[in-house]
């Protein structure tokens, strides 16, 4: 009968609602940014050699701008936090950053094949995420390559890992500890 019918739609249109209506959490993008303090390489500047700067790579979990979450072994992504950009750009950058300010032998180029480089860095972000272990912590942890000029042999190689710990899981508080493993 049309009463029935009517019934039963109103029935699915009012368990649907319930679907539909809860509206996604807010999202929020952190920054990292580490302070502008006086950089000692910049006053030799013009002296310095340039260093191919690689872009860095990241494992395939970790290429994307969701902030990730450890639990034991399982990494979630958030639904609520994100970075400005993934995290490979973000370390990138960063390292960039220290090596410009840090080092008076060295400066930091642009790779480029056919161009001549005094030596290239290359390397791969494999952690960049909260940790619930340990009361809960940051993680940032780095594979680097340093080859001789234009790639020609590796010369040195590394792993850095950095922790920073963490009171909170908001997103206030995960960005001041990235910065901080960061630095």
């Amino acid at each position: 009968t049309a009463i029935g019918r009517l019934g039963l739609c109103l029935a699915i249109a009012a368990s649907l609602a319930g679907c539909f209506g809860k509206p996604p959490p807010e999202q929020r993008y952190l920054r990292v940014a580490l302070e502008s303090t006086p950089c000692p390489g910049s006053a030799s500047q013009q002296h310095r050699l340039p260093l191919g700067f690689k872009p860095l790579k990241a494992l395939e979990n970790l290429d994307r701008t969701a902030v990730m979450t450890a639990q034991n072994q399982v990494l979630t992504a958030s639904l609520q936090y994100y970075w400005e950009g993934p995290p490979q750009d973000v370390v990138g950058g960063i390292l960039r950053q220290g090596i410009e300010c840090q080092s008076t032998a060295l400066t930091p180029v642009d790779y480029q094949p056919r161009v001549e480089h005094d030596a290239v860095l290359t390397g791969e972000v494999t952690a960049f995420n909260v940790d619930y272990t340990d009361g809960g912590r940051f993680v940032v942890s780095l594979h680097l390559d340093l080859w001789t000029k234009n790639m020609g042999a590796r010369v040195s190689t590394g792993d850095f890992n950095a922790y920073a710990p963490l009171d909170d899981f908001k997103g206030e508080t995960i960005a001041r500890a990235a910065t901080s493993a960061l630095g």
